[in-house]
């Protein structure tokens, strides 16, 4: 302890400098990336490349019949592609796994002109190939993908992480860390417990969602740089970000938020007491611990059946489910409130919103993700988000659930318009919008 008190007084310091750009720049964190949480994709149309033995890709979305195919694809040698295992190579968007220098071996999930062909690898990733790849050959397997096993995709994550990273396996969980294995824990600890606790939710709310086909990867970075370092490979504005997960390579990535493993000594040691004690008292606790747990509702979300990868999701409602789930407990040794608990960071938001809240906000967050994106806007979305998916689950949760399987049934690249937009919360809610926004309206007003 006594080693802990003199190192924790430049950790404080510098949380507290990371406090003031956490609350400012907290809701706008996750959709810089484009592939991040439920962000789409904007890979133009697959193009003719004159390659006979490639099929192109339709007009329309392709789904596989019956058990998905299983492809390999082989491209041409070349020397001019850059590898996605080039650490300096700067990605643009729609950033995957493909390597041109070795074939690429998935299930085809889609076929369509705004992925070209998506495949999913064994690693679980989703990787499209547009059509302006060089391809030499495509050729259908008899034999499903096996998906990796915990420990080989672990040792694959870890090629992204420092040199003395290690690992962590928890049930559903493979941590890749080189913090403390105290902090990690604490982290997987958070992780398994809002995994289980959405698993009771949603089945409670009629809807059975499934175990993860594949382990479920995060990278637990020391410090900001090399994380910073790291989400190049998925965007670019990473140093404007506290943590994110990528919808493509399925991986969650973050930093260790509190500061302290940064400032003790190499190799010292502190107990789960000491860091919780010191995660609990600063007065950025909340906002630290919600990140963690945001992240990983995103991660859940889309490997368990509530949300499909890739999929076209309204932003309210993939940010509404994050924001619901991610309600702290500092009381709580674990940091996490459970399922169902008011989030009273952005109660407080909203309620502030709604002192200048327009008449049509609430159709504007139903039609407009942009709102989530801009950071005049994105506090106020992100807090409405919250509030609604809070209004809808409690009140709705029947149309709610109704409401998420219909947009759960389109293939990845599948996008709608506004109207469409509508008419899909119509089909599930009605359309009587003014109506259910004033009884949303006084439902807030009455939280506590």
């Amino acid at each position: 302890m006594r080693l802990l008190n003199r190192t924790l007084a430049a950790s404080r310091i510098a949380a507290s400098r990371i406090a003031i750009a956490l609350l400012t720049i907290y809701f706008a964190t996750i959709y810089l990336p484009p592939n991040s949480t439920c962000a789409q994709s904007t890979t133009g149309p697959a193009t003719n490349s004159g390659q006979p033995t490639k099929s192109e890709p339709s007009s329309q979305n392709t789904p596989p019949t019956n058990r998905p195919k299983t492809l390999e694809i082989k491209f041409e040698p070349t020397t001019n592609n850059p590898s996605s295992n080039d650490p300096n190579r700067i990605p643009s968007e729609n950033t995957s796994a493909l390597s041109l220098d070795s074939p690429l071996i998935g299930e085809l999930v889609v076929e369509n002109p705004k992925y070209g062909m998506l495949i999913l690898t064994p690693d679980g990733e989703l990787v499209p190939v547009s059509g302006k790849e060089p391809i030499a050959s495509i050729t259908e397997l008899d034999q499903a993908i096996v998906p990796t096993d915990a420990t080989t995709l672990g040792n694959k994550a870890l090629q992204f992480m420092p040199a003395s990273a290690k690992l962590l396996q928890t049930d559903h969980f493979v941590i890749c860390y080189d913090t403390s294995e105290t902090y990690a824990r604490w982290n997987a600890n958070l992780y398994e417990r809002m995994f289980k606790g959405m698993m009771r939710f949603w089945k409670e709310k009629g809807l059975e969602l499934h175990e993860p086909r594949f382990p479920l990867v995060a990278l637990i970075f020391r410090n900001r740089e090399d994380y910073v370092a790291y989400s190049k490979r998925d965007f670019r504005g990473g140093e404007n970000t506290f943590g994110y997960y990528t919808q493509t390579t399925n991986r969650l990535a973050t930093f260790d938020l509190t500061g302290i493993e940064g400032v003790l000594p190499p190799g010292a040691k502190v107990s789960r007491e000491d860091l919780l004690a010191e995660i609990f008292s600063r007065p950025e606790a909340e906002r630290q611990i919600a990140t963690i747990l945001h992240e990983a509702c995103h991660q859940i979300a889309f490997n368990t059946g509530l949300q499909t990868r890739l999929g076209d999701y309204p932003l309210w409602v993939s940010e509404g489910i994050a924001t619901f789930f991610e309600a702290t407990d500092l009381r709580s040794s674990s940091g996490w409130a459970g399922a169902g608990r008011v989030n009273p960071y952005n109660l407080i938001q909203l309620r502030q919103y709604s002192r200048a809240r327009s008449t049509d906000s609430l159709r504007s967050l139903l039609i407009q993700d942009d709102r989530f994106r801009q950071g005049d806007t994105s506090t106020a979305a992100y807090a409405e988000g919250w509030g609604l998916t809070f209004y809808l689950l409690k009140r709705k949760p029947k149309e709610y659930v109704t409401y998420l399987r219909r947009l759960g049934e389109r293939l990845p690249g599948d996008t709608s318009d506004p109207k469409r937009r509508l008419d899909d919360f119509y089909g599930a809610f009605g359309d009587d919008l003014e109506k259910l926004d004033k009884d949303f309206v006084r439902f807030i007003g009455g939280l506590r």
